[in-house]
């Protein structure tokens, strides 16, 4: 069985369809029909069941996949670290990261990241989708908060903090000291949509608390809700260390008793060659939160 035929086997495992997988993979129809057959001859059990119109992988061909991709990874993992002992410091760096913290802390990190490695290419995707942005092998590593512990995953925790409401300096809360978890039921706030990690670490809080917040606005970008406390629209519940880098004498962070905790964290496939570039980005990641 070659590399070749196993690509054209999980592409159309993928695609689950015979002339849009030989399309993908720019070749003709019969062309694949031909090497699949020619597997299933090698192995001696069908991999695919024609139904009507519809393809389906039968058992033989499920057990098939997970162990072809695993072939295929290493087989890449073989090539980058190959490139990698040739290219040095050059190649490619690709993290999925939480939108909130690509606007507001990693910049100075990715201008000294640059300056020392000029010829690797860094490529930072904001999403809050990270999981599974890493299992798709779409990003090297992914930086985001904490979550459960995953059999196919390396995870790093790197850093952990409170959060604070911030508000405007005309807000009646401006000049208090402290904030109770009882106290955020009678304020109108701008927040994260329901479904991005911020707010969902902030809706469970909300319920071990047992008090229930209410949003006068939602928008997905940090951005925009610092703008939207400026303009006195409302307050927000972020993270207390934003308040260092926002330098707004505009607004004020006012720390929240028995406060929300949010812990980061670095996770990647347990089965992926990183490059020394990635594991450069680690090792600085974690020095720049720990500064």
């Amino acid at each position: 069985m070659e590399i070749r035929q196993l690509q054209y086997f999980l592409m159309l495992c993928n695609e689950l369809h015979f002339s849009e997988a030989a399309y993908k993979l720019g070749i003709s129809q019969p062309t694949l029909s031909q090497q699949i057959r020619v597997i299933e001859d090698g192995l001696g059990v069908p991999l695919f069941d024609r139904i009507g119109k519809k393809t389906v992988k039968t058992e033989a061909g499920e057990l098939l996949e997970g162990y072809a991709l695993q072939i295929v990874q290493q087989l890449e993992n073989a090539k980058n670290a190959i490139a990698d002992l040739r290219n040095l410091n050059s190649g490619q760096v690709r993290i999925a990261v939480l939108p909130s913290d690509l606007d507001y802390r990693l910049t100075s990190l990715l201008i000294d990241f640059h300056k020392d490695l000029p010829n690797t290419k860094v490529k930072m995707i904001p999403s809050i989708d990270i999981l599974n942005k890493v299992l798709s092998n779409e990003v090297d590593i992914g930086v985001g908060l904490a979550i459960q512990d995953d059999p196919r995953l390396n995870h790093i925790p790197f850093y952990t903090e409170t959060y604070s409401l911030y508000v405007d300096n005309e807000h009646d809360l401006a000049m208090r000291e402290i904030i109770s978890p009882e106290d955020l039921t009678n304020i109108p706030l701008v927040m994260y949509p329901k479904g991005f990690y911020g707010r969902d670490l902030i809706d469970d809080w909300c319920k071990e608390q047992k008090v229930t917040i209410h949003t006068v606005m939602e928008t997905g970008s940090a951005t925009s809700l610092f703008q939207l406390v400026k303009e006195g629209i409302g307050a927000t519940i972020q993270p207390s260390q934003l308040i260092e880098i926002l330098k707004s004498p505009n607004i004020r962070a006012i720390p929240i008793e028995y406060s929300p905790i949010r812990e980061l964290e670095i996770i990647y496939r347990n089965d992926k060659y990183l490059n020394r570039a990635t594991i450069t980005f680690m090792k600085r990641l974690e020095v720049f939160f720990g500064d």
